[in-house]
């Protein structure tokens, strides 16, 4: 979670009759609907394996903040630890492969004590924590809770640790230090470990509380955002700010291998302006480091919008204009293709090491008065949310990790999961957890080259938060993954209206069984549902399509993302 000046709005899939019935329709519309500009569009998929693809880059972030939104402690049944069998229920159709937990922001002002019980000489079980912002937040869906269900749901785990403690002196640094390592000997050590000296027995605490066999964690992440502590950094220490920030590193992570060498360690310091501190922590801590952590949210608060130098009266704009820039939010290579143009990526290519997004989204909202704007769609930040997922997959060379922000929510407006703090309304997906879900469930383990013709694109003018303008987008975003069994055709259809028809050669990796199965997520445009409407804004359908086990013209419904399956023979 970012820290200044910047506020965060962070069922199962619905597929009624309506929905199948509505995604027919838009395929048969699409012989109606094409024009001169989708004509001829084909795509080639080549043998060439550009590289591999972890994926743990479809993974998830399992908040609990404290100010505004409580996360997933607002999707537990009232007065209980236990989450509610509607959000159990979506979050295990989700497969997830890996979740971050518990911080973000609060992680680094809080003690990880308080989310376990029998806690020695503590009066009461979980005591009720302070946010970095000074709201309270209860401490329900601790430790045990999370990792007992990540472990049913077999999803990966990645814990986040208090690093202010250390860095800004709040403790002494040993004892910070040995204060995460409890945490790594409460999660991994077994019974009758031999623990660093003086380390309360964590083990049998664990088993106390329910646990005898250690929950083998593998992933630690020291720290959240610590860029934001290094201006108090250097005012403690003008002259060392560096040195003590690796110095500080060293010693957590020697302390938290001294309790487990496995774990697998995960740090800031990536991508910020960090004054030279980034480079001293790679020159003395990247070979005990596995991953550099960096977010990616866009764009944030909307309160103008430029063209050139131009303000623009955002009543002036139409729904096409503003879809067209909500869609377009990464980075753009020349064929306007969404990509991870950032300077950290190209570093971590060049020092050949690894990156995890540990945080990200479309995270943004219109923060103005005045009359409403012609759109304010969930569903095209959802889109949106789609083009990053492209783009994480183009730099999966070095991005291996990737944990969108938030799973389970109520009020900030990005969470994968709308939960109701008092149970009374079903849970359901909102459209950038239904995205990141739907490629979860359908990509392949490596990226192929693909080659394209005839490609459609247009021009993102507009300037409004952290949306830029955009020389060339294409309007079909497609690449191509595989494994052992399948070839996956991923397309996303930036189209405001028209169903696009595109061809698909898959002949240089035959041969291929003559059928093929097409998943497509389409939704609404409004969030609030009409009399007839569910909640849950995005649908998900998929039909059988069937060819001669060389080529394909697929119909792409207008505004949707989708995945084309073919089978090898």
């Amino acid at each position: 979670m970012l820290l200044i000046d910047k506020i965060r709005f962070h069922t199962a899939t619905l597929v009624t009759l309506s929905f199948v019935l509505g995604f027919c329709q838009s395929e048969i519309m699409a012989s109606s609907q094409q024009n001169e500009d989708s004509a001829d569009i084909s795509f080639s998929i080549k043998r060439k394996v550009i590289h591999k693809i972890n994926p743990r880059i479809f993974g998830q972030f399992m908040e609990r903040p404290s100010w505004g939104e409580i996360g997933v402690e607002g999707g537990l049944i009232p007065g209980t630890r236990k989450l509610q069998p509607g959000v159990s229920k979506l979050l295990e159709e989700m497969e997830i492969p890996i979740i971050r937990f518990p911080g973000g922001t609060d992680v680094d002002f809080m003690d990880w004590r308080d989310m376990i019980d029998n806690i020695p000489s503590r009066t009461s079980q979980r005591p009720v924590s302070t946010g970095h912002r000074g709201h309270k937040v209860s401490n329900n869906f601790g430790y045990d809770e999370f990792l007992q269900f990540c472990e049913e749901e077999g999803a990966e785990a990645i814990l986040v640790v208090n690093f202010r403690d250390g860095l800004l002196k709040k403790k002494p640094l040993k004892e910070a230090a040995m204060h995460a390592a409890s945490l790594v000997a409460y999660c991994n050590a077994p019974i009758g470990a031999k623990l660093p000296e003086g380390m309360y027995d964590w083990p049998a605490l664990r088993a106390k509380n329910g646990r005898a066999r250690p929950y083998k964690v593998k992933y630690f992440q020291i720290g959240n955002e610590t860029w934001a502590f290094i201006k108090n950094l250097k005012e403690m220490m003008p002259n060392s700010a560096p040195k003590f920030y690796a110095e500080c590193l060293s010693s957590y992570i020697e302390a938290m291998r001294s309790v487990d060498p496995s774990i697998e360690i995960i740090v800031d310091g990536h991508d910020a302006d960090m004054s030279g501190i980034f480079e001293q922590v790679h020159k003395q801590t990247a070979d005990k480091v596995s991953y550099f952590a960096t977010h990616f949210y866009t764009p944030w608060g909307i309160t103008k919008v430029f063209e050139n130098s131009r303000e623009v009266p955002i009543e002036e704009l139409s729904a096409e204009e503003i879809w067209r820039a909500w869609i377009a939010v990464t980075w753009f290579d020349d064929n306007g293709r969404s990509v991870i143009n950032h300077p950290g990526i190209n570093a971590a290519r060049r020092g050949g090491y690894k990156v995890a997004v540990t945080e990200w989204n479309w995270n943004g909202w219109w923060r103005r008065s005045g009359p409403d704007p012609a759109l304010n769609s969930s569903f095209a930040k959802g889109l949106g949310a789609a083009g990053y997922l492209h783009a994480f997959m183009r730099a999966a060379d070095v991005i291996e990790l990737g944990c969108q922000s938030m799973l389970v929510g109520n009020s900030w407006g990005i969470h994968a999961i709308k939960a109701d703090v008092e149970a009374k309304i079903p849970p359901y997906y909102m459209p950038t957890g239904q995205v990141t879900m739907f490629y979860s469930k359908h990509h392949g383990e490596k990226l192929l080259a693909l080659e394209s013709s005839s490609m459609p694109t247009y021009k993102q003018p507009y300037r409004m938060g952290g949306i830029g303008h955009k020389e060339k987008v294409a309007y079909i975003d497609a690449l191509a993954t595989a494994d052992e069994k399948l070839v996956y055709f991923h397309a996303i259809n930036r189209t405001f209206e028209k169903s696009i028809d595109v061809t698909i050669d898959i002949s240089a990796l035959g041969p291929f069984e003559g059928s093929a199965v097409h998943h497509v997520m389409e939704g609404r445009l409004n969030d609030a549902p009409e009399s007839n409407e569910t909640r849950q804004i995005g649908r998900i359908t998929k039909r059988e399509i069937y060819f001669n086990g060389k080529s394909v013209t697929i119909t792409l419904p207008y505004r949707s993302i989708s995945c084309i399956e073919f089978k090898r023979s």
